[in-house]
C-alpha cells in the first residue's frame, strides 16, 4: 500500500485528531480495522495512530481495498464539501416529517449513523439550539397554524402537534409565543 510522503506523518495525525478542515483535499486517510477511509475533518471517532493509513487521493485508498465513509464523504470531489450540512438537511428533514410522533434523538442518530452527543452538537453549531428544541419549536408553530381554526380543542391540537401532556404544551407554547394557547386562540 503507497502511503503519501509530502506531510509528515505526525502533522497528519494531529489534522485527523483535531478534524482539521484545512488538510481536506491533500490528504485522506484509512483505518485498517474498519476498512473506511476518510477526509482529515471527519467527524467520525478518532482511530487508533496504529490503525491509520494515509492517502493522497480517494482512489489511492480505494485501490488498497477501503471504502469511502458515509458520514464525511472522500469519494465527493468538491473542494469545500462540507459533510456536516448535508447531516444537517436530513436531520431537519426527519424532524419536521415525524415532529408530532415521540421524538426519540437516539433514533434519529442511528438512522444517521452516529452519536446522540454528535448529532446535537452538529445541530447546534448550525441552529443554536438542540435537535429537541428544534423539534419543539415546530410543535409550537404547528400549533398556532392549528389554533387559528376553531374546529378543534385545545387538548386535541396539543396532542396532533405530539405532546403528550397538556401542562407540557401550555409551558413550551407560552415560553416560544408569550401567551397561553387560549389567549393566543381568542386574539386570532
Amino acid at each position: 500500500m503507497k502511503e503519501t510522503n509530502e506531510i509528515p506523518r505526525e502533522i497528519k495525525w494531529h489534522a485527523v485528531k483535531n478534524c482539521d478542515r484545512q488538510f481536506d483535499g491533500k490528504f485522506f486517510y484509512a483505518v485498517k480495522t474498519t476498512g473506511i477511509f476518510c477526509r482529515p475533518s471527519c467527524q467520525a471517532k478518532t482511530p487508533l495512530k496504529k490503525n491509520t493509513l494515509f492517502f493522497d487521493r480517494p482512489e489511492d485508498a480505494v485501490n488498497a481495498g477501503f471504502r469511502p465513509c458515509k458520514m464525511c464523504r472522500p469519494d465527493i470531489h468538491e473542494s469545500r464539501y462540507e459533510p456536516n450540512k448535508e447531516l444537517i438537511a436530513k436531520t431537519e428533514k426527519m424532524l419536521i416529517q415525524h415532529y408530532s410522533e415521540g421524538f426519540k434523538l437516539k433514533v434519529v442518530a442511528q438512522e444517521l449513523g452516529m452519536s446522540e452527543s454528535n448529532l446535537t452538537r452538529v445541530f447546534k453549531q448550525y441552529y443554536d439550539m438542540t435537535p429537541s428544541e428544534y423539534v419543539m419549536k415546530i410543535r409550537v408553530k404547528k400549533a398556532t397554524e392549528l389554533l387559528r381554526g376553531k374546529d378543534k380543542s385545545i387538548v386535541e391540537i396539543a396532542h396532533e402537534v405530539g405532546f403528550k401532556s397538556l401542562s407540557t404544551f401550555y409551558k413550551n407554547f407560552k415560553e416560544n409565543i408569550g401567551c397561553t394557547p387560549r389567549e393566543y386562540r381568542k386574539r386570532t
